[in-house]
């Protein structure tokens, strides 16, 4: 494990991140919108904010996360909580279930 370390593939600081997210409440906001697939402009009309707002909250998010595209924003608002099943159906959004065949 230390190996791993060491060589800069494992980040060790991640499970922190995901347990204590260095982010104000607004930009947990946008990650969960973000998390849910919206696109910037999506994101702005439903919280009432400018495309440029909301850009300047995801790069914010980015940074302070230190990642650097959606789908691991995505990755941390499921793992620490703030996406869950629950939190589509608030909205009255639908989950699709994927049927999985066993052979």
């Amino acid at each position: 494990m230390n190996e791993i370390k060491d060589c800069g593939i494992f980040d060790a600081n991640f499970v922190t991140r995901l347990y204590e997210l260095p982010l104000t409440n607004r930009e947990k906001e946008v990650m969960v919108h973000l998390a849910k697939g919206k696109t910037n402009k999506q994101i702005s009309k439903d919280l009432l904010l400018s495309p440029s707002t909301i850009r300047n909250h995801i790069s914010n998010i980015f940074t302070k996360l230190k990642i650097s595209n959606r789908s691991q924003a995505t990755a941390i608002a499921i793992y620490s909580g703030l996406l869950t099943p629950e939190s589509f159906m608030e909205t009255g959004e639908t989950i699709l279930k994927a049927k999985v065949e066993v052979q």
